[in-house]
């Protein structure tokens, strides 16, 4: 049985595969699963035997050590996040500045523009 993505996750019991390998607790990112945590195979994708076995929150006894990890990656996950956030505020800032001295040029060239059109005009038939 295919898992889809996952990241690995401490765990308080040890469970092996099919493959006799110790197999460690996953967090499931599918939608309809986000967050469920799985026992799956810890090989390498094309060495994978499919092993799959729901982690049972019975099992989990409020393990503290369990709640800790996950509380430490969501914090890193926010971490970043946060600066992904002020370097993309910096960037619309930036862009921003841009377009507006993109636009003043642009002014600045059309006003030359038909000033020079004035002139042209002007000196044509002597006016």
């Amino acid at each position: 049985m295919s898992t889809g993505s996952s990241k690995p996750h401490k765990g308080s019991r040890v469970v092996n595969c099919d493959c006799g390998i110790r197999s460690p607790i996953c967090i499931s990112n599918r939608p309809w699963r986000k967050g469920r945590r799985f026992y799956g195979c810890s090989q390498l994708e094309e060495n994978r035997c499919n092993f799959f076995q729901w982690y049972d929150k019975e099992e989990d006894n409020g393990n503290v050590e369990d709640l800790k990890d996950e509380l430490e990656m969501l914090i890193i996950e926010i971490t970043k996040i946060k600066i992904e956030n002020k370097e993309l505020k910096e960037l619309v800032r930036s862009l921003k500045a841009k377009s507006a001295k993109r636009r003043n040029e642009t002014l600045f060239y059309k006003l030359a523009f038909f000033t020079s059109w004035i002139v042209y005009v002007l000196v044509k038939f002597g006016l």
